[in-house]
C-alpha cells in the first residue's frame, strides 16, 4: 500500500493490537479501527489449529482415510431415490479391497473403546497401533476382537490410564496365550512409532484399589510412598503392577490396623490370592519389615 501523506510505497503496515494501519515511514494512521480479517480464536500449536479451524472436522486417525472425505447428504433434492443411490455408490467406493480389514478393525476399535468408556487420545493411539500392524501384516491369523483389545490395553499403558489386565480378559473372555500373542504382536509394532512406550506406574493403580475396597485415604498415600521407593530402586521390574499395589495395600491396611483379608483384596480386583502372596512376600522381605497380624 501506498501512503496518502508522505507517497512512500510499501510503507503500510497493519497493527493487530490496535487494529489500525499506519505508515512505518512518517508514522501517520491510515485508517483506524480496521476490521480484522483474521480468525476469532487463538492456536499455539498445530493441535489447537487443527481442532478450532473451522474447514470441516479434524483429521483422525479412528477413521481409515484420515477423515478426509465429503459425504453426499439429501439437501433439497427433489429426487431421493437417485440420491439414495447415489450415497450407496459413494459409500462402496470410499472403501478400496485393501483398506476393508483396516476399516473392520478400526469399526471394532471405536465400538468397543466406547464401551469400556476411553478416552479420545487413547483411541487415536490404539488406531494408529492397529495401522501399522496392518501395514506389516500382523493381523493374520488372529481374532479380529484379541488384537483390537490387547492395542487398546497397550494403548492405555502409553496414555498413562491405568486399566488392569483382568478387566480386559474378564469382560471378553479371552484366554491367557490368546492375549499374550496378541500383546507380543502390539509391542513389536509399537516399538517402532516414537514416544509409543509404556509409560504408566504402579502407583496409578492405588487410588481405584483404596476405592473398591473402600479403606481411608492415608492407607493410599502410605502404599504409593512404598511401591514408589520400590520402583525407584529397581524392585518392580517384571512385575504385575496391579498385584504389586494390592500387596502393599493389603501391607499398610494390616501395620495400621485396618486390616483386609488377601481374599478380600483378589476378589475386589478379580486377581489369585497367591499372586497377592507372593508380592506380599516380597515386599516384606526386601523392606525387612515385620508384621503381626
Amino acid at each position: 500500500m501506498k501512503c496518502v501523506f508522505c507517497g512512500m510505497e510499501n510503507s503500510v503496515t497493519y497493527d493487530a493490537e490496535k487494529g489500525m494501519y499506519v505508515c512505518t515511514n512518517c508514522g501517520s494512521i491510515i485508517e483506524d479501527n480496521a476490521i480484522d480479517p483474521g480468525p476469532d480464536w487463538r492456536a499455539y500449536n498445530t493441535k489447537d489449529r487443527n481442532e478450532k479451524e473451522r474447514v470441516g472436522s479434524p483429521s483422525t486417525p479412528k477413521v481409515h482415510d484420515w477423515g478426509f472425505h465429503t459425504i453426499i447428504g439429501y439437501g433439497r433434492a427433489k429426487d431421493r431415490l437417485k440420491t439414495l443411490k447415489m450415497q450407496r455408490m459413494q459409500n462402496k467406493m470410499r472403501v478400496s479391497p485393501k483398506d476393508k480389514k483396516l476399516v473392520t478393525l478400526l469399526s471394532i476399535l471405536n465400538d468397543e473403546s466406547s464401551k469400556l468408556e476411553l478416552p479420545e487420545h487413547v483411541k487415536e493411539t490404539a488406531s494408529l497401533i492397529i495401522r501399522k500392524m496392518v501395514e506389516n501384516g500382523k493381523t493374520k491369523r488372529i481374532d479380529q476382537y484379541v488384537i483390537v483389545i490387547a492395542a487398546l490395553y497397550y494403548s492405555c499403558q502409553v496414555n498413562n490410564i491405568p486399566r488392569h489386565l483382568q478387566e480386559f480378559k474378564i469382560r471378553y473372555s479371552i484366554s491367557s496365550s490368546e492375549f499374550w500373542n496378541a500383546l507380543q504382536r502390539v509391542q513389536s509394532v509399537a516399538k517402532t512409532i516414537p514416544d509409543f512406550r509404556p509409560k504408566i506406574r504402579p502407583t496409578e493403580y492405588i487410588p481405584k484399589i483404596i476405592y473398591k475396597l473402600n479403606l481411608p485415604p492415608i492407607i493410599g498415600t502410605k502404599a504409593s510412598e512404598l511401591v514408589d521407593l520400590m520402583h525407584k530402586h529397581g524392585l518392580t521390574s517384571g512385575k504385575g503392577y496391579l498385584s504389586l499395589s494390592a500387596a502393599s495395600v493389603y501391607l499398610i491396611s494390616a501395620l495400621m490396623d485396618i486390616k483386609k483379608t488377601q481374599k478380600e483384596v483378589a476378589d475386589a480386583l478379580d486377581i489369585t490370592e497367591v499372586t497377592i502372596r507372593n508380592r506380599y512376600k516380597e515386599i516384606v522381605d526386601n523392606f525387612d519389615i515385620v508384621v503381626f497380624i
